[in-house]
């Protein structure tokens, strides 16, 4: 029997997944000690409460982050002992109303999921705060953006606003923010779960990324690098210190395959 977990939050459970039902494929019972069971529907593991405690199959990147060599998905993959096995689940919508609005709302035009101007890691105490990209730099990229239908998610103290169609910030449940990202043509974001979402459902991915944090005195923070972090060709990223010109070509670039 497979005891599994992976670290606390969102993002944590999206790169789990594919690991529970990498086993649940060869056989096992696997239980994943997790809080956020949504993202495990249809996976045929069972859930529990997190606990660190009893798991024999530990599915995290943080043993990895000194590697240059290899990126976050490869060290999840090396801990818990399954090979090159690929960031990638299918997914069934939930929300099927959610779903419909959205499309109805869109128009045709290209759902853009946009998650951003949060807490780093959700944190509450300011720890990672450098990690928090500036407004100018997401202005730039959604500007690039205009003709798509843009869906702001999120939760936690919103620390400047973005632009969207829609803001549904504190409305979506896990499942919920699943469902979009199935039906979205890409997502932007800073650096969080946003990025082991677009990657699991290989969505074209735009990281906006804070220049502070790359030079921050602490080092966990300076590990997280778009080299480190990022995984697939699919996922890009911007700098948030580049001038406008060089953000708006890259938006703009990201447009072009949507």
């Amino acid at each position: 029997m497979i005891r599994l977990r992976g670290g606390r939050g969102l993002g944590d459970a999206l790169y789990v997944r594919p690991v529970a039902e990498h086993f649940v494929r060869q056989g096992e019972k696997v239980t994943v000690c997790c809080d956020y069971p949504d993202v495990f529907a249809d996976s045929g593991a069972r859930i529990e409460q997190f606990d660190r405690i009893g798991c024999n199959v530990v599915a995290h990147y943080t043993h990895g982050k000194a590697n240059p060599n290899t990126n976050q998905w490869q060290d999840v993959c090396t801990l818990a002992g399954v090979g090159d096995l690929a960031l990638s689940f299918r997914w069934e919508v939930k929300n099927a109303m959610l779903v419909a609005d959205l499309k109805a709302m869109a128009n045709g035009r290209p759902i853009v999921m946009v998650n951003g101007g949060r807490p780093p890691m959700d944190r509450k105490d300011g720890f990672a705060f450098e990690m928090l990209p500036r407004r100018e730099a997401f202005d730039a990229v959604l500007a690039g953006l205009k003709d798509c239908f843009i869906v702001e998610v999120g939760k936690g103290a919103e620390l400047y606003p973005l632009t969207a169609d829609v803001d549904l910030s504190e409305r979506t449940s896990p499942a919920d923010l699943l469902d979009i990202a199935w039906i979205a043509s890409g997502l932007v974001g800073q650096c969080s779960f946003m990025i082991p979402l677009a990657e699991a459902f290989d969505k074209p991915l735009m990281v906006v990324w804070a220049a502070k944090g790359l030079k921050s005195a602490t080092l966990f923070i300076r590990q997280c690098t778009p080299q480190k972090i990022l995984s697939k060709q699919s996922s890009r990223w911007v700098m948030d210190d580049w001038t406008a010109e060089r953000i708006s070509e890259a938006a703009h670039a990201f447009r072009a395959v949507l």
